[in-house]
């Protein structure tokens, strides 16, 4: 199931073949901005054809819990009714069949967030559910695989986690699960592919990460695969199409980064791809529908945007 991650709200689409092939000219291309107010840190998720982001906060600092669907087809944006309970940022996404999760984060008091809810589409309503099994914390990772929803890592202001949890909707029950790995992290990037969950980069209080780490929710299991080719970093971007994972921009304690690679779980192996085609960025959020990838929002030197990009990301190994 393709995977939605933490960011904020300019977009960018990949439009080729379901992101594998052959970079065309290397092309980005500029979608519809972002309808609702420019953010840093929102949340998505992908429910068949259309995209869905919210939460969030704004430049001036005001926190959101509102939330927008993307229709490709129509490159429109439109809203949906606001999430249930706190307004947050810094949560995470994932989506279950025809449902979309939102949970954890910080509010506009400094709290860190356990609170969770399921969005359905059919009938644009919110329904608080079970809250996160973890402690509160934010910057974490979600993705979901085999109908169920997990959530692991982030921070708590103090320190970070390396915890792993599973939600069970049909129970609506959470269940800790094996750790990844052995080091804390925040501001990672995960995602899905195929029935394999995938977590990477990120920060603790040691510095910054390139790490990568493969979930088998079959042996509840991790095992470390080959590093993010690109250098450690933490808050960039990341999506999944069937096949294989990408992850970019982001931040490595001195620069923002636009480069983007693509991950082949069969081989093992990081190629890069053309640059990001907007500016330099971390807290992005990434995400694929119907095939094709899009980068949306993000932070840049103290600007928070709305613009949304769409990139051919076809395969291009660089020669030379």
């Amino acid at each position: 199931m393709p995977s939605i991650h933490p960011g904020t709200e300019e977009v960018i689409n990949c439009l080729d073949d379901n992101c594998n092939g052959i970079i065309d000219e290397g092309k980005w291309i500029q979608k519809a901005n972002f309808a609702g107010s420019a953010r840093v840190n929102a949340a998505s998720f992908t429910i068949g054809d259309k995209a869905y982001l919210g939460t969030g906060k704004t430049s001036s600092g005001s926190y959101l819990k509102d939330l927008w669907e993307y229709d490709p087809v129509t490159n429109v944006w439109t809203q949906k009714a606001d999430m249930g309970g706190k307004k947050r940022c810094k949560a995470v996404g994932f989506a279950i069949g025809n449902k979309g999760y939102i949970g954890t984060g910080y509010d506009q008091d400094g709290s860190l967030i356990k609170s969770f809810g399921e969005y359905d589409v059919a009938t644009n309503s919110w329904t608080q559910k079970a809250d996160f099994g973890g402690s509160g914390r934010q910057n974490a990772v979600g993705f979901a695989i085999n109908g169920k929803g997990y959530i692991g890592t982030g921070g708590n202001f103090l320190t970070q986690h390396n915890d792993f949890w599973e939600y069970d909707p049909d129970t609506n029950q959470w269940t800790q699960k094996a750790n990844v790995g052995d080091t804390l992290r925040e501001a990672a990037v995960g995602f899905s592919i195929g029935e394999k969950g995938y977590i990477g980069t990120g920060s603790n209080s040691n510095g910054y990460k390139n790490d990568f780490w493969e979930y088998d929710p079959t042996t509840d299991t991790w095992t470390e695969k080959s590093d993010f080719a690109g250098g450690a970093r933490s808050s960039a971007s990341g999506f999944s199409n069937d096949s294989k994972g990408y992850l970019g921009t982001g931040w490595d304690g001195s620069s923002l980064h636009k480069d983007y690679w693509q991950y082949d779980p069969l081989t093992d192996t990081w190629n890069q791809i053309a640059d990001f085609g907007g500016t330099a960025r971390a807290y992005a959020t990434g995400f694929s529908v119907s095939g094709n990838c899009y980068v949306a929002t993000r932070r840049a030197i103290h600007q928070e945007m709305r613009t949304m990009i769409c990139g051919n990301m076809i395969l291009l190994p660089l020669l030379g």
